[in-house]
């Protein structure tokens, strides 16, 4: 039998739920937000530490974009495997397993004394990683009803701006004063903390280990439209914000001059505007996002495409931070949307194995854009305009789909 792709309540998830007052909540909500600002604080760390790890170990630009993407690689692979596990147990030991994880390797990146052992470790660490997202997807679905969940998203994904701030700015202050390396072991020791934090933050989840689930779920998944376009939009807009954060401090320094540690404060302030649109799209989508969700993310493609054009033109540092911005603001309303898509239309006990395969494409997006900017980077004798042109070519992608993107019925089996 059939199902639409719509709105449906487990009597598990509502039980884990019933065991969440306010203050619970908020205080859940903070320690995902300080968990997923960590683990992209130390995502984004490589972005900066590639300029000093370039020069020690004397890599050109395949290379450093081969150490830049391998992370997503794992990163990936893993968004599956842990999306469906705590769909399965709850999600309270998937999290706290990632973040210890990717805390071990991060410190044990400070270490490394290859570019084997960079590609190794990065690997690793995506491994750990990569479970955080899908993880904390069901533990917004078993804490929030769906009436709060776009908000209760953006405001967690919305680390993910707020941790490329932090780490831009943290590791640049960090590298400038005592090496990468150290900068490194000091995100590690923060990590295992957090870890810490999270056992008493999200209640345990057993009510939902004899939970009905349907058979065959990641095929019946895959095979409906809906998630194949959500996962496909995810891809090529990921494309374009990893190309971007990955390249856009070594961008500025060759390009505009600009000091490393220049570069880490001037990029501070794309993410926080970003932060803050990305939590604006999550309570418009609650309060008027119903049937609208094509709209915000075509809106989102075209805005993207827009001010990344403008970027290969300008020349002062104000006007590109500017388009920077924008774009990423764009980029937000794909972002807080494709994320909001399980939540609100898909049963609550697949929410997990859902989001999992939507971040599987944008992860996979995320592997290919670093290395294949520093391709075209390396074949255009290290200027910028190819590596724009494919950036640009990634947004019309996802707009394309966007266009095209109903909410239809699903082959969902029970």
């Amino acid at each position: 039998m059939t199902k639409p792709l719509e709105n449906k309540k487990t009597s598990s998830i509502a039980n884990i739920a019933s065991a969440y007052g306010r203050r619970q909540k908020v205080f859940v909500l903070i320690t995902l937000l300080i968990s997923w600002i960590l683990a992209n604080a130390d995502r984004m760390a490589m972005s900066v530490a590639i300029i000093p790890i370039t020069q020690e170990f004397s890599l050109d630009a395949k290379a450093a974009g081969l150490l830049l993407g391998s992370f997503y690689i794992s990163y990936a692979a893993m968004q599956l495997v842990a999306g469906w596990l705590a769909d399965r147990f709850g999600s309270r030991a998937v999290l706290v397993f990632c973040v210890g994880c990717w805390s071990v390797f991060t410190s044990l990146t400070g270490m490394a004394g290859s570019f084997a052992a960079l590609i190794l470790i990065r690997l690793l660490f995506g491994l750990g990683e990569g479970g955080f997202a899908p993880a904390s997807t069901v533990t917004i679905a078993e804490a929030f009803p769906r009436s709060q969940r776009a908000r209760a998203k953006s405001l967690i994904i919305g680390a993910s701006f707020i941790g490329s701030a932090v780490g831009t700015g943290a590791i640049a202050a960090l590298m400038h004063a005592n090496g990468w390396r150290f900068a490194y072991h000091v995100f590690g020791a923060i990590g295992v903390v957090v870890a810490a934090v999270l056992c008493f933050a999200v209640k345990p989840s057993t009510q939902r280990q004899s939970a009905a689930r349907p058979e065959r779920l990641f095929g019946d998944l895959l095979r409906d439209p809906v998630m194949r376009k959500t996962m496909l939009i995810f891809f090529f807009s990921n494309i374009v914000y990893i190309g971007l954060i990955s390249w856009m401090p070594t961008f500025l320094i060759k390009t505009r001059n600009i000091d490393i540690l220049h570069v880490g404060i001037a990029s501070v302030i794309p993410y926080l505007v970003a932060f803050a649109a990305l939590n604006c799209v999550g309570w418009l989508l609650d309060k008027v996002g119903e049937g609208r969700d094509r709209v915000f993310m075509s809106l989102g493609a075209v805005t993207v495409i827009l001010f990344l054009g403008l970027m290969m033109f300008v020349d002062s540092l104000p006007a590109l931070l500017t388009c920077w911005t924008l774009s990423l603001v764009g980029y937000t309303a794909i972002y807080g949307t494709v994320f909001s898509i399980p939540l609100k239309h898909l049963p609550d006990n697949s929410v997990g194995t859902a989001s999992g395969i939507i971040n599987f494409g944008g992860q996979v997006a995320a592997g290919i854009g670093p290395v294949t900017i520093g391709w075209l980077v390396s074949a255009s004798g290290g200027t910028f305009g190819l590596a724009f042109g494919f950036l640009i070519a990634s947004g019309l992608g996802a707009l394309a789909i966007a266009l095209t993107w109903r909410v239809q019925p699903a082959s969902l089996k029970s």
